[in-house]
């Protein structure tokens, strides 16, 4: 059984129908023995899942936001965006920061001391970022079109941005008080979309803001390089501007701006990476289906050649 800070993501195998002890199984079969748990679990599902996790010694590395999920349907968004931490709105806001302290609660249930959050979004009426990642897809990133769509994309958000980073602070200054007092820290995460809270210059202040908090930064392989692929910010300057505030790495792999594949089945060079996975920081490999069992295997050999 591996035995070192490297974990996985219960979003591989876990979904509303998973049967939890098999998937647990499932994970210890391929060699790990530690787990962060995923946003997709119901506040029964989360309970039965850290009762098993206690009973089979499974260690819990980290929690990502939300978890539970609220319980209350969701707007057209992704589990993560259930509420923003960035809302204008209050009510919404409030909400975000409510839930939040829940997932908070979780950590402190998986005797984890990592929760991660996304930070929110800047909501601009023109929002150009589906027509960018399409046009990337298509070949067309050389193009004048790309690049006028790509830099009137950025000019709208940084004008915009202020409002919303503001709203992040103010929800941030409520959620590390109780993440203190709690014991817990919690991770800055890596974005993927352009229009998405931080960006690197948006991390850097708020890592600074709140670096005696309780903040650290979660580098999201996939996401970062994402940025880079779309022309928004070099891979390594994440690294190198915000590698002191690392707590954790989610390690996945990509192909184009397709991402959450299986560690070392995409194109990614993981020679960038190399001195950040020997770090004493929180390795999750964060692969969704279809990655196989067999491929999480050889990646688990390869990281821990590399660690």
């Amino acid at each position: 059984m591996n035995d070192s800070r490297l974990a996985i993501s219960t979003t591989w195998n876990f979904n509303s129908r998973s049967d939890i002890r098999g998937m647990l199984s499932e994970i210890k079969g391929i060699g790990l023995g530690a787990i962060e748990i995923g946003y997709n679990f119901t506040a029964s599902r989360l309970k039965e899942l850290i009762s098993l996790v206690n009973a089979m010694g499974i260690k819990v590395v980290s929690v990502h936001n939300f978890c539970p999920l609220p319980p209350e349907p969701r707007l057209r968004r992704f589990a993560t965006d259930y509420y923003r931490l960035s809302s204008l709105d209050e009510t919404e806001r409030k909400k975000a920061v409510d839930y939040t302290k829940r997932s908070i609660d979780t950590a402190c249930l998986a005797s984890c001391q990592v929760l991660i959050i996304h930070a929110g979004t800047v909501e601009v009426e023109n929002d150009y970022t589906k027509a960018i990642l399409q046009l990337y897809k298509e070949g067309k990133f050389n193009s004048k079109e790309y690049h006028k769509l790509k830099d009137e994309a950025l000019i709208i958000r940084r004008d915009k941005g202020k409002v919303y980073l503001d709203s992040v602070v103010t929800s941030l200054q409520e959620i590390l008080t109780y993440a203190y007092s709690a014991g817990i820290k919690i991770g800055l995460e890596t974005r993927y979309y352009p229009n998405e809270i931080p960006n690197i210059e948006e991390a850097e202040q708020l890592l600074s803001l709140f670096k005696d908090k309780g903040l650290f930064y979660w580098h999201d392989v996939g996401h970062a390089e994402v940025n880079d692929r779309l022309g928004i910010t070099p891979h390594y300057d994440y690294l190198n501007r915000l590698g002191d505030y690392m707590i954790g790495i989610h390690l996945h792999d990509l192909i184009g701006i397709d991402d959450h594949m299986a560690p070392f089945y995409g194109d990614f060079d993981w020679s960038l990476i190399s001195t950040y996975i020997r770090k004493e920081v929180i390795r999750v490999i964060e692969a969704h289906q279809p990655a196989t069992p067999q491929q999480i295997k050889k990646a688990i050999e390869k990281l821990d050649q590399k660690a």
